[in-house]
Formats: structure tokens, sequence, C-alpha cells
């Protein structure tokens, strides 16, 4: 077709990987170092059955059973501050009530998966983590953000959906307000300090159908 063919991705996943790079120098910035190293990875091919993810985790740059927690960012909306946040997959963890602390510092409500149906979880490159044996899960927004009510956030969500979501027309415009970013990698970022440092390690819980995995490269 005539005109502008490429797919920008601003959003999808250009906040996620923006949010990844910036957590990378804040982190390699920090006066003092973490009681544990902290990797970074920018994975492709998710759209096409989750082929980066996959690949790293069937080779970790360090045994699985060595790493924390994975975290995941996915397209995050520059909304403004958000005000929700899902965790989907964290409370199948041990680690879950940190996250439910943390999340109140941060004045964020947790919210749970609108379409559970959808089977996200299993969709989204933290599953391959998940599958190798290391607790994981993705960082989101819900729908209400400070200055706005759910309804309008859930109206900015559909629309962008409607219109942007996988099309050339995913671009950078003026109005993105990447509050919402830095508050949930700040937020991410909280969570991570928080994995390393903690005196235990962190499980999936009692009869979760990863537990076997987590219990096999622990073992390793």
């Amino acid at each position: 077709m005539a005109g502008d063919n490429i797919y920008n991705g601003a959003v999808d996943n250009g906040t996620g990987c923006g949010m990844a790079m910036e957590l990378a120098r804040a982190w390699s910035a920090m006066g003092m170092a973490p009681p544990h190293s902290v990797i970074f990875a920018a994975v492709t091919a998710e759209e096409q059955g989750l082929l980066g993810s996959e690949y790293l985790g069937q080779h970790p740059p360090i045994p699985a059973g060595q790493i924390a927690l994975d975290l995941n960012y996915d397209a995050i909306q520059p909304f403004g501050e958000p005000m929700q946040t899902s965790v989907t997959g964290a409370d199948r963890t041990s680690f879950y009530s940190t996250v439910d602390a943390t999340a109140a510092r941060f004045g964020l409500e947790i919210v749970p998966d609108e379409h559970p149906e959808a089977g996200h979880y299993y969709r989204s490159d933290h599953f391959s983590m998940a599958r190798a044996g290391v607790p994981a899960f993705s960082i989101g927004s819900g729908t209400l953000y400070k200055g706005h009510d759910a309804a309008w956030g859930l109206a900015k969500s559909d629309d962008y959906t409607a219109h942007r979501y996988h099309n050339f027309s995913d671009n950078y415009t003026e109005d993105m307000d990447f509050t919402a970013n830095a508050k949930l990698a700040r937020f991410g970022m909280e969570l991570g300090w928080e994995a390393i440092s903690s005196p235990g390690t962190v499980m999936w819980r009692k009869g979760d159908e990863f537990e076997a995995a987590r219990m096999k490269v622990l073992g390793q």
C-alpha cells in the first residue's frame, strides 16, 4: 500500500524495551552493588510462539536454579500515572506477599486478569521462564489512572487495540505520558531488589503446575 508501512511498535513493545534499558541503566548506576547479579534480556519473536524467550529458557546465562525471579514487561500504555497493576501469576508464588506489600507502598491496587479465559499467562515471554523452573510473571497496568475513572482508561485501551495494536499506526505521539512506564519500572526494580535480597528461595506454591520444574533445577 502507499504511505507508511513500517510497524514501529512504539507501545508494543517499544515501551517494554525502553523500560528494560532504563532499568539496566539505573541498576548499573546505583551507588551500592546488589547482593546478586541482575540479568536483562530483550527477546524476539514472541508473536511467533515465544521463540526468543523459549531459547533463553533453554539456554540461560546461569543455571535456572540460581535465578531468583523473572519479571517481564510487555506493552505498557503511556496514559499517565497508573493506580492499578496486574501481576497475573505472582499469586502462584511464595513471593506474592512481597508483591502485595510493595504494590501498596507504590499506591497500586493489584487487579485480576480481566480475561482469564484468554490464557494470557501462557502467551507472554515469562511463560518460557516458568517452564524452565523460574518463578515468573509480567508487570502490567490496569485501567485506573490518576485524575480519571476506570472507564476512561478502558476506553483509551480499547481505542489503542482497535486502531494501533499490531498496526503501522503504532507510532510515537506527543500526547504520550510515560509516567506509567516510570512508575511500573520503579515498582519492578523494587521487586527485583526484594527477590535477590530475600534469605529464602522464591518458590511456586505447593501443587502448582510449575513446582516440579522449580524443584528439578534447584536440585541440579
